[in-house]
């Protein structure tokens, strides 16, 4: 239970933000952005993504696991709410072909490449929570560094290699020397992109904390840990 009206008003404008960027990701996925240096593209959504565990870090944190797990939850189901109703756009009849054609091409994700995100997703965003909490309670609530950076840096080896297994070798049937490359890249990515806003994370557990929320805010974390 969340005691303070700002704490519950926060973290609806939190998971608000959340499942956005999940749902907009999915949707930006749909462009291939080709790299400079590099022999291969990455899909325009991995751009974003990474502010979804910067996102669930900060809930973690603050509110505990149970919260955290439950913004994850929302953001899959409106993902699959996005899904089903742009398909079923897809499939309204249209006075101008050339457009449904247009439509098709950048809004018609195949089935295969929106299961394969949103398994990455799920089971990545739940490892990352399990990783955070545990290094929270192994470190007895210091390293805040670390808990950011551990739970990411092992969360996102599952979702990258889950995402690129299942959708462009499994899927698409490239070559694991075309996948390693793009998996490798994706990896670095987030990582760094984690790193680059530890700051960032800390100014924002700083702000939502204060001195006055932190009683609460623990008093929360407790009653929540088993969730």
């Amino acid at each position: 239970m969340i005691t303070s009206k700002r704490l519950f008003t926060l973290y609806q404008v939190i998971s608000a933000a959340f499942c956005s960027i999940v749902v907009i990701s999915n949707i930006l996925s749909a462009k291939m952005v080709a790299l400079p240096f590099f022999d291969f593209s990455i899909p325009a959504g991995l751009i974003a993504y990474p502010l979804t565990f910067l996102l669930s870090d900060l809930v973690t944190e603050i509110y505990g696991p149970k919260r955290a797990k439950l913004m994850i939850y929302i953001a899959l189901g409106m993902s699959l709410l996005s899904f089903l109703l742009i398909q079923g756009v897809v499939l309204l009849p249209t006075s101008d072909s050339s457009q449904q054609t247009a439509f098709v091409s950048v809004m018609g994700a195949s089935n295969l490449r929106i299961f394969s995100s949103l398994i990455a997703y799920t089971t990545s965003q739940i490892v990352a929570i399990y990783i955070y909490t545990l290094i929270k309670r192994k470190t007895h609530l210091k390293s805040l560094w670390l808990r950011c950076n551990g739970s990411t840096w092992v969360s996102q080896i599952v979702d990258t290699f889950m995402i690129d297994i299942l959708f462009l070798y499994w899927g698409l049937g490239m070559a694991i020397t075309e996948v390693l490359p793009i998996m490798l890249f994706s990896y670095i990515y987030k990582a760094f992109f984690s790193v680059a806003s530890t700051p960032l994370f800390y100014l924002s557990v700083y702000l939502v904390r204060g001195k006055r929320a932190k009683p609460n805010i623990l008093k929360t974390q407790q009653g929540e840990s088993n969730g």
